[in-house]
Order: C-alpha cells, then structure tokens, then sequence
C-alpha cells in the first residue's frame, strides 16, 4: 500500500514536473515566437514604409526627367514661359543655372543647392538635408540636369522640407515608442519623425550602433536588423535601403522591452497561478499572437491602400501634365510661330494682319487655359470669394447669346434662344461668375456638337424658392455626339475628358464644367444633366438668387458688368488728359504706355510705388488726371503706394481715380485693391475695351 501511494506521488510529482517544465517551454516558446515576429513585423513594416518613400521619390525624379524631355526643345531665351509653365504645374520646383542660381522670378536662390550644383559633375541625385537661407527650414533636395535647344545647361531641383516628409512618410510602431528614419551610406540621420523620441540627441547610427555588421549592411547597400544599445536601453533596429543610388536608407527603431513585455508577462502569470494560470495564459497568449498577427496584416493592408492611393495620384499627375503641356504649347507654338513668319513679311500687310490676327487668337485661347486652372485652383482651395451686385438677367442672358453666336456660326451650327420667361428679372448675384457659368455650358455644347447640329437655349423663372429668392432655371439642349452613362459619373471631375485633346482635336482642360457646378454650389444652385450617345444632351442649371426690386447705380468701374450693355466707345482724344502709369516691368512699361498713347493722353513713368508716391506727393495738384497702378513691385508695392496716394493732404487726390493694372488677378487681389484705395482692378494683359471705358467715364 506504502509502495502503491509512493509509486502515485512519484508519478503525480513526475507529472507536475513534466507539467512545470512543458510549461515553461511552451512560454519560452511562445516568448520567442513572438519576439520573432515582432522583429518581422518591424522588418516589414520598415520595407513598406521605405517601398512608399521609393515610389515617390522616383516618381518625382520621372516628372523631372518628364519635364526637362520637353524643356529640351525650348530656347533658354523662353525663361518666362518656362517659369510661367512651372508655377502652374509645380510650385515647389526650381530652375538653377550653373554660376547663376535659380532664374525663377521672384523668388530668392537657396545658396546651399546653388553652390553644391556649380560644383557637381552629377546629372541626377540627391542634395542631403540642410537649413534653406530662404525659409530657414530645414530642407533636402533632388536634381536633374538637361540643356536647352540652344546648349544652356540648366538643373530642374524639387525640394522637400523634412518636417513635412517626416509627416508624411515616418510611421511609429508600438503605440508609439518606436519610429523610423531616413539616414545616408555614412549613417547620418537625413529626415526624422517629428516627435519627442525621434528629437533624442541622436545624429549618426554608426556613432550609436556599434556593429560592424550593421555599418558593413549600409555601406553594401543590404537591408537586415540588429540590436544595440541606447541610452541604456537595449533596442531593436531594422533597415531597407530606399534610394540604393544615393546610398540612402529606412531605419526602424523600437525598445526590446516593449517587444518582450507581453512574453515576460505571460511568464509571470504562468510562476504564479501554475496549472490554471498556464491554460489562461495560453489562451491568453493565443489571443495575443492572433490579435498581434491580425494588427500586422491591418498594417499591411492599410500601407497598401496608401501606396495605391500615391499611386493614383502619381498618374493623375502625370496625366495632367501631359495634357496640359500638349495643350499649352499648341497656342504658345501658333503665338511664337506666326511671330515668325511676321517677321519674314513685314512688308505684305495682309499676311501681317492675319499673322497678329492668329497671334491674338492664340493667346486669348492660352490666357483661357490659364484662367481655368487658377479658377479651380481657387474653388479646390476655398478662396473664391461671390459678389453681391444687381445683375439683369435677360440683358446677362443676351450679352452671353451674342459671345456665342459667332463661335456657333464658326462651327456651322445654329444657336436659338426660347423667349425668356422673367416675373422678376433684377436679381442680385455675381455677374461675372453667372456669365461664367451659362459660356462653359454653352462652350462645352458647341465643342461637342458636329457641324450642322442645333442647340436651344432656355431661360425661364420657376416657383420662387422663397418670398425674396427667385428660382431661375437654363436650360442647354443641343444634338451632339452624347455621353456614356460611364462618363457621366464622371464628368464633373477636373481635368477629366472623355478623350484627350490630342485624339479629339477639341481644346480644353477639362474643367469648365467642374468650375460651372462648383460656382453653382457657392451659389446655393444645382446643375442636372441628361444624355444619350450619338443623340445629344441637356444640361439644367437653377439659380436661387435674391431678387432685387430696382436696377441700382453702381460706381465699380474697371470690373466687366456682364448685367449691361457694352457700350460702343467712339474716336476719342484725350490729348489735354495726363495719366501717371507705375510699372516695374520695362516690357509692360512699353506695351502699356504704347495702348493708352493711342488715346491721345499724355503718359508719365514711374517704375515702382515709392516713385509714384513721391512723383504725385511732389505734383502739383490737379496735375494728374487718372493712375494706372501695378501691384507687384520692388520698393514699394502697389497697395502700400495707393495708401500712401490717399493720405496725401490735398483736395484733388480723394478725387483723383487710381485703378490696379496687374497679372494678379484672383478674387483676392481685387478685394485688397478696393481696400487700398483704389477704384477698380484692369487683369492683365490689357483689355483695352475696359481701358475705353474707364477713360470714357472719368474724362467726359
């Protein structure tokens, strides 16, 4: 008996030993397995992360390539196109010359990038971190080098601020305490995350990871992990090169306490609670290891989602590029074309007369197309800005049939007009941007309708919306080659066309549309459209517009009142008239003073706003009649010079009519020259239809 229960306690003791120790393999195991993975999961991540950073930088590498392919063609003497081009399509890029620094207008050279490329022999590569002398951030740059048609060697460079790519890019791990860096071949750290653990004073890797595995890993270009210590803390290092041609690389750092914090826990609870503990700590750790594994592959998945997103982007980008290279240089190739042949037959005045005939044409097509994308640009960024003025609607309405009877009859196609149908025909609203809408409506239907087709336009006043707020609707029909119900989903997306410009011959951006249903949606109003393929389409607007009982007078002058008659301006002779025009531009300076000489007034210079001020200050008065005022000078801005105009203490100065003639023309700008003092706002170039009429109100 003696025997039989010490043969039990012997089994029951083996069996808690073997129990015990099967335990706390398991555990170890288990703690191991998952320290594993976690090093796995900082493996991956790290190389997903760097994949990301990859794509874009060499996406940004192919615009740059993408960009000086076409700039290849153009002479170095086409610097303000050129630069005009960029602003458009990258604002963040610049054009450096070697020994000249940036030639990008109005913005100062970040000395750093121009010294390094007038010393580097490289065509393409990447400029390492340091602080910009222009906006005192710190900031890293990549390059490409090409030459214009006429041998002019030049560097296309795109900047990045580190804090934004840092932002953007650097991911943490583990609720926070790890995080990644970008770091050179020689271990120097070239963007950090922005955050308490990346501000540590840690500059160089090889200075804080010992290991000559590590340093022989970077320098040969090869991604791995390894564990060193910081700050005495034992830490846990992944690395991925990311730009091998640069020697850059993406490092991944996190505390391996914080990796082994869930395997010492288990352990711990095992020691204590024995036999049940170990099966709730199984569990435990089972649900733990799922969780982490499903984590990890929602990392996954959401990195993926990003890269596609990048990726999407990248080729709207690119796509947008291309069509608005192809065409931007279709006018810009007609206006330097036909300047050309110009020159070559001086003496045949009918050819000249067609040539600057087709030069007009054309930059009134680009001046288009330039006025597009900055009008979506302003709606896309919220700073487009309504105005409240009374508008007469029929008058509006047969202002804009009279623009496009011309381009319809160009086309071969017949544009008629129902009777409009007003109870209250005086609203107020912003003429300018309702005439917007109702020509991009228009436009697009005469574009799309083949010759010999028909397009009818209706105005009419529904039920009012409320007591003081009209219902206004227009309609567009038009018997044109229609739309796929597949595009229709899409056909307010910017830059969006069923076919491109190139396979369609029909020019445009692809965004009057989108800007006509984003002023619409300013407006409180909504556009409808309805369309079969091969049949045509209709196109509904409504309006919600306040209405207005009478017609009132308005003092805005310089600024097109789409609501009235444009008025026929006769042969006028302003000879006894003296006009002060301040321009810093010598070329403006020549084109403007030649259009107003041609009104007989006598034309003085000034070339920046403290010129102007001190011209009128030291006059005598009633010496200047009228000013045509730039904004963007050196010195002294326009706005500040008309403030200072006003000040002046004399009677004929709060009389004396100052009107901004300037390229910046947004919403914006208008406001500011109305609060500066002036009278109006004249958008270069030059419409002198507006500058007639300007003359004809202050001088008769």
């Amino acid at each position: 008996m003696k025997d039989k229960k010490k043969e039990i306690l012997i089994t029951i003791t083996f069996l808690i030993f073997m129990l015990c120790a099967g335990t706390l393999l398991f555990i170890r195991e288990v703690s191991t397995q998952l320290w594993m993975n976690s090093v796995r999961t900082i493996t991956e991540c790290t190389q997903q992360g760097a994949n990301s950073l990859r794509i874009q930088l060499e996406t940004d590498f192919q615009t740059l390539e993408a960009i000086g392919q076409k700039f290849e063609k153009a002479d170095s003497k086409q610097f303000s196109e050129l630069l005009q081009f960029l602003d458009i399509i990258e604002p963040d890029m610049m054009l450096y010359r070697p020994g000249n620094g940036s030639i990008r207008e109005g913005k100062e050279l970040d000395k750093t990038v121009s010294e390094f490329l007038g010393n580097t022999s490289l065509a393409r590569g990447v400029l390492d971190t340091h602080i910009s002398n222009v906006t005192s951030e710190e900031v890293f740059n990549i390059f490409f080098k090409s030459a214009f048609a006429d041998g002019q060697e030049y560097f296309l460079v795109r900047e990045y601020r580190t804090k934004e790519t840092g932002e953007q890019f650097m991911f943490s791990l583990y609720d926070g305490t790890g995080f990644s860096y970008v770091v050179n071949e020689y271990g120097i750290i070239v963007v950090r995350p922005s955050n308490d653990f990346g501000d540590k004073n840690i500059s160089n890797f090889f200075e804080a990871i010992p290991d000559e595995m590590f340093k022989e890993n970077i320098q040969k270009h090869r991604s791995g992990w390894t564990k060193f210590f910081y700050d005495k803390q034992s830490m846990i290092c992944a690395y991925e090169p990311l730009m091998e041609d640069f020697g850059w690389f993406l490092i991944s750092i996190i505390p391996e306490d914080k990796i082994t914090e869930h395997a010492n826990h288990i352990l711990t609870e095992t020691m204590i609670l024995f036999g049940v503990g170990t099966i709730i700590l199984i569990i435990i750790a089972v649900v733990i290891y799922r969780n982490k594994i499903s984590e990890t592959q929602e990392h996954a998945r959401e990195l993926q989602v990003t890269l596609r997103v990048a990726e999407v982007a990248s080729k709207a980008k690119e796509r947008f590029l291309m069509h608005m290279s192809h065409d931007i240089r279709t006018p810009l190739n007609a206006i330097i074309g036909m300047t050309a042949i110009a020159q070559e037959n001086l003496e045949d005045k009918s050819r000249l007369e067609d040539c600057l005939e087709k030069i007009k044409t054309s930059g009134t097509h680009l001046l288009s197309l330039i006025n597009d994308v900055l009008d979506m640009a302003q709606i896309e960024n919220g700073n487009l800005i309504l105005r409240e003025e009374p508008v007469v609607l029929s008058q509006l309405f047969n202002t804009v049939l009279e623009l496009m009877k011309p381009l319809a009859e160009k086309h071969n196609l017949s544009l008629e007009s129902a009777p409009i149908q007003l109870r209250n025909e005086i609203v107020l609203g912003d003429s300018i941007r309702i005439r917007q809408i109702l020509l991009n409506i228009i436009d697009n239907a005469i574009k799309y309708t083949p010759s010999g087709g028909h397009i009818y336009l209706k105005l009419i006043q529904s039920e009012n919306f409320t007591e003081d707020y009209g219902t206004y609707r227009f309609c567009c029909t038009d018997t044109g080659i229609g739309m796929t119900p597949e595009f229709l989903d899409r056909i307010f997306v910017p830059f969006e066309r069923d076919k491109d410009t190139t396979s369609s011959k029909i020019a445009g951006t692809g965004v009057g549309l989108s800007i006509a249903k984003s002023l619409l949606e300013l407006m409180g109003g909504n556009i409808q459209i309805e369309s079969e393929l091969g049949k045509g389409s209709t196109f509904t607007v409504e309006f919600y517009l306040k209405i207005q009982e009478e017609l009132l007078e308005t003092t805005e002058i310089g600024q097109q009142e789409d609501n009235l008659p444009i008025l026929e301006i006769e042969e006028t002779d302003y000879s006894d008239k003296r006009i002060l025009l301040v321009e810093d531009n010598e070329l403006n300076m020549e084109i403007a003073k030649e259009l107003l000489s041609m009104t007989g007034a006598l034309i003085e210079e000034a070339y920046d706003g403290k010129e102007a001020v001190d011209i009128v200050s030291k006059s005598p008065e009633g010496y200047y009649d009228l000013i045509f005022m730039d904004i963007q000078m050196p010195v002294m801005d326009g706005y500040e010079a008309t403030r200072q105009i006003r000040e002046l203490n004399r009677e004929d100065i709060q009389k004396m009519p100052i009107f901004a003639l300037s390229a910046n023309a947004l919403a914006e700008d208008v406001e500011k020259s109305r609060q500066s003092g002036m009278n109006g706002h004249i958008a270069k170039p030059i419409d002198m239809d507006e500058v007639d009429k300007v003359l004809e109100h202050y001088f008769q």
